[in-house]
């Protein structure tokens, strides 16, 4: 349970600062022309930027660990193998969406939307359902993990 208990904990921390980078990014997106926003805060590109990269490597050295406390590390499989297969694949589903977003969000870096929206937009929801998807991931892991072997 140590490897399970760790992946988790990194997954959550990595969630953590995901939740920073998009709630920046949330406050870039509803920010009017004199670039108030209706949220507090405000949108710093380099604090997005490098909390968004962290928490895309932090995702995929997860998911790597993932794998390999699957395949390697554990002595038999704590979840039924129907629901591994939808964690496995949700998870890859997942990093699907968030390489696009990486892709996107980059070019935005390196060249501005102006007064185009469609990158910006689809950057976020490539970030916002791929956070959904792991909103599943969590209920899924918690339930499987830590409540239904105790029922």
């Amino acid at each position: 349970m140590v490897y399970v208990t760790f992946h988790a904990a990194w997954m959550v921390l990595a969630v953590a600062i995901g939740t920073i980078a998009g709630y920046l990014g949330l406050v870039r997106a509803t920010q009017g022309t004199g670039g108030a926003s209706a949220l507090p805060g405000r949108f710093k590109m380099q604090a997005h930027t490098t909390l968004g990269l962290v928490y895309y490597v932090m995702l995929y050295v997860g998911l790597l660990f993932g794998i390999a406390m699957h395949r390697w590390l554990l002595p038999e499989h704590i979840l039924p193998d129907g629901v591994r297969m939808l964690h496995l694949v949700l998870g890859i589903v997942v990093v699907a969406l968030y390489t696009a977003a990486w892709v996107i969000g980059s070019g935005l870096v390196k060249k501005p939307a102006g007064a185009g929206r469609a990158r910006p937009r689809l950057h976020m929801v490539c970030n916002y359902t791929a956070c959904t998807l792991i909103a599943v991931q969590i209920a899924v892991a918690v339930y499987y993990v830590w409540v239904w072997p105790n029922t």
